[in-house]
């Protein structure tokens, strides 16, 4: 090494660490670096090292001088050059290649496989060991440090390495500390603290316990489970348990939505958008991924298309695979979505997002759990149960706001907050007469009758509310559960067999009043609108009509007119389904109007097939 290479090597020795491990790697093969016209060799840094210091130091140990200006034509490149404003800097592309030497990745993928294919070799360079780390302390002079503790140093994050340079004394204290380095620092509450999220807690405890032992070295990345999806319809708290997930790991989150990407403008802006929420977890210091909207993907078409849309998203999927079949050490992805049926299986598959939790509003117990929370210790979880139950429907961000309105209640009386202050937030309750209430009671039993009856059901839970909440997205007084009688081939009958049990309420309220009400439909999710789309299905997807076809996945079938002959035959199968269970109810009449009474007496009861009931 020459005095004036050896000068500005000691000015920076993060630079000299670099130099170390890339003359380790290439000393042996110097051929390789004879002569462009061979080809460029491709260089990958160690995981949470940065680029751009390798490139520096390559310039000193080639003797090439740095090009400032113009470096997408420079004989030494990065290949994610980052985004600068002004710079002309691009991804590399094989139609680049004209001068270029060396090629510098932080991994593997960000090479295109074209230029992978045209280059001489590829050299994944070790990190620097720990004779180099204490070569870099005497450069700023700085004592050496223990073999043993230098030595766990090795394979660590830039940043971890940079700080160890320069400490003065490292010893076992510093190295524990050197060890949390990585460990984001957050302010947000740990998941373990919060109430609720008990479908998801076993899985994140023993990510936990896999992430400390990867942090220790005892354990590969690859064998960790390293994505989950959270489904649910909003206010389940799936943004909240992103941000306590990302503290309970001691990880950054790093949040963005497919609607962000998407927004970026053209597809191939979309694509960089894209690429850059996965580049800034990419670092090697950890991160969870949140990404929110994840339905919005979109999935790409079961067969070939010339459809300009269904390109857009084959590509798009393609190279989100793409990104997750290379994700770095450290990454985790936590996707949000109202829809995962919308989401491609390909990403869902094990290996990437591997692992699915349905979210749920919170119960009783857990309502009264979140008030608990944030209102403080003070009130015992049995005090506050009555007010939860008052609350059906709400989410833990509404929960939080009501408390939150009620300290501001207790501060402008000059008190603390009181069990008072809590029930003075409760909203306004509406009530049902005693002749709404057996309405919405001989709709269930309708449902419940008819779902033992067709052997849907081994048992089956009516619960009938006396009140509503007016401000609420839907007035649900009444609700049947059901004890589900397995069924993993459902046959043409099985499938007729659940429109009928969606018909059943309305068919009740025609036999009972003659008159029905518009509880059945409206919305999605109805009964109406589920039996409705079961009808579809079974003639243009699963080719159980009378004229056996396949027009399209259920996705492809369920937002789009079907050819008329279709459409009269979904129209006959709803017909003939409630004219079924008109007659049936008919005959049962006494029976359905005894099980609504009992329903409004008790608020719930339970009926088995065999006919007992249970009330409560």
């Amino acid at each position: 090494m020459t005095r004036s290479k050896f000068s500005e090597l000691a000015e920076d020795p993060i630079r000299f660490l670099a130099y170390c491990s890339l003359r380790r790697a290439l000393k042996a093969q110097p051929y390789t670096l004879s002569s462009p016209s061979d080809g460029p060799i491709i260089i990958v840094v160690p995981p949470g090292h940065q680029a751009h210091v390798y490139k520096s130091a390559l310039h000193l140990l080639l003797k090439i001088e740095r090009e400032e200006w113009g470096e997408q034509f420079g004989e030494i490149r990065l290949a994610s050059p980052p985004k600068k404003k002004g710079s002309t800097d691009k991804q590399i592309s094989v139609f680049d290649l004209k001068g270029l030497r060396v090629l510098i990745a932080n991994r593997i993928s960000e090479v295109p496989r074209d230029i992978r294919f045209v280059a001489q070799r590829t050299f994944h360079i070790e990190p620097p060991c720990a004779r180099h780390i204490n070569a870099a302390r005497h450069l700023v002079g700085r004592l050496p440090i223990a073999n043993e503790h230098a030595e766990l140093l090795i394979g660590r994050p830039h940043n971890v390495i940079a700080a160890a340079t320069f400490k003065k004394t490292v010893g076992g204290d510093e190295i524990a500390e050197l060890s949390a380095l990585d460990r984001a620092e957050v302010a947000g509450p740990c998941l373990f603290d919060l109430p609720g999220y008990d479908e998801v807690k076993p899985w994140v405890r023993g990510l936990y316990r896999d992430v400390e032992q990867w942090r220790r070295g005892n354990l590969s990345w690859k064998e960790l489970s390293r994505g989950a999806l959270l489904s649910g319809p909003p206010g389940t708290g799936k943004t909240l348990f992103a941000s306590a997930f990302a503290s309970s790991l001691g990880l950054r989150l790093i949040a963005t939505t497919v609607g962000a990407w998407q927004s970026a403008g053209h597809l191939d802006d979309t694509l960089n958008a894209m690429r850059s929420s996965f580049q800034d977890a990419n670092d090697g210091r950890g991160a969870v991924l949140f990404i929110d909207e994840f339905d919005s993907i979109g999935t790409r078409p079961t067969r070939p298309s010339s459809n300009h849309n269904d390109q857009y998203w084959q590509i798009v999927i393609n190279e989100f695979l793409s990104l997750m079949n290379n994700l770095g050490d450290g990454v985790v992805v936590l996707g949000a979505t109202n829809n995962p049926e919308w989401i491609d299986p390909a990403i869902l598959r094990a290996g990437r997002i591997e692992n699915h939790f349905s979210l749920h509003l919170p119960d009783t117990r857990t309502r009264a759990e979140i008030i608990r929370y944030h209102a403080g210790t003070k009130f015992s979880l049995e005090s506050l149960v009555e007010i939860a139950d008052e609350l059906e429907g709400k989410s833990a961000a509404a929960l939080e706001e009501l408390v939150r309105d009620a300290r501001k209640d207790a501060r402008d009386e000059g008190c603390e907050l009181e069990i008072r202050h809590l029930r003075a937030r409760l909203p306004e309750k509406r009530y049902y007469s005693l002749e709404q209430q057996f309405r919405l009671g001989v709709h269930e039993a309708g449902h419940a009758l008819v779902s033992l009856a067709l052997g849907y059901a081994s048992s089956a839970t009516i619960e009938i509310k006396d009140s509503f909440d007016p401000n609420a997205t839907s007035f649900r007084g009444g609700q049947t559960s059901y004890d589900l009688i397995e069924n993993y081939l459902p046959t043409e009958t099985a499938l007729l067999d659940r429109i009928a049990v969606a018909l059943a309420g309305m068919a009740a309220e025609a036999v009972v009043f003659g008159d029905r009400s518009l509880g059945s439909g409206g919305v999605i999710g109805s009964d109406i609108e589920r039996a409705t789309t079961l009808a579809k299905r079974i003639v243009a997807t699963y080719g159980l009509g009378t004229t056996p076809a396949f027009l399209g996945t259920v996705e492809e079938v369920d937002d789009k007119p079907m050819p008329q002959p279709f459409e009269d035959e979904l129209f006959e199968i709803l017909r003939v389904q409630y004219a079924r269970v008109l007659a049936m109810l008919t005959d049962e009449r006494e029976r359905v109007i005894g099980l609504a009474r009992d329903a409004v007496t008790h608020h719930r009861v339970k009926i088995e097939r065999d006919g007992n009931l249970d009330a409560a």
